[in-house]
This record gives C-alpha cells, sequence and structure tokens, in this order.
C-alpha cells in the first residue's frame, strides 16, 4: 500500500483532540437541555394556569353564578382567574 507524501497528510499535532470536541459537544446539549427544561416549565405554568381558570369557570357555573351580570365579562373572568392564581393585579390603572 503506498501512501501520498507526508507533507499532503494531516499531522498527529494538526488534528483535532477528540475530549475537546466531546466536550464542546456535551457543552452544547446541556445547554440545549436547560432551554428545554425551561420551555416545559413556561408552559406547565400556562396549564397549570388555564386549568385554574377553568376551574373557576365551573364553579361559578354550577353555583348559578353568570346571568349575565357585570362579572361576566371577559374582562372580569381574567381578572378573577388571574387572581385565583395568586397574580396581584393593580387596578389603579
Amino acid at each position: 500500500m503506498e501512501y501520498p507524501p507526508s507533507s499532503s497528510r494531516p499531522r498527529i499535532s494538526e488534528l483535532p483532540k477528540p475530549e475537546t470536541g466531546l466536550t464542546e459537544w456535551t457543552n452544547k446539549i446541556k445547554a440545549i437541555q436547560r432551554q428545554v427544561d425551561a420551555d416545559e416549565d413556561i408552559e406547565q405554568q400556562r396549564l397549570n394556569e388555564e386549568i385554574a381558570a377553568s376551574r373557576l369557570a365551573r364553579r361559578r357555573r354550577s353555583q348559578g353564578v353568570g346571568s349575565g351580570g357585570p362579572t361576566d365579562s371577559p374582562d372580569s373572568c381574567l381578572l378573577i382567574s388571574l387572581i385565583f392564581c395568586g397574580f396581584t393585579v393593580n387596578l389603579s390603572g
């Protein structure tokens, strides 16, 4: 078997070290996983808020509240849902 001249072959010192490449990929994967976890946390919080609002609306319907009074507007339902989920709401403007 004949090899090309040594000047065209990469030298050992020019090749990337496997540990460096592995570390870099490991760090990239960990960063992606942290982002996925954060996105899942945000989505879980959104779902919890949606569930709480749905339960509140169901409770109000079952108690006979919902006769078209001033608290049946979408804005007031959102306000009640936000308060129910533990948010503070500034009504002064």
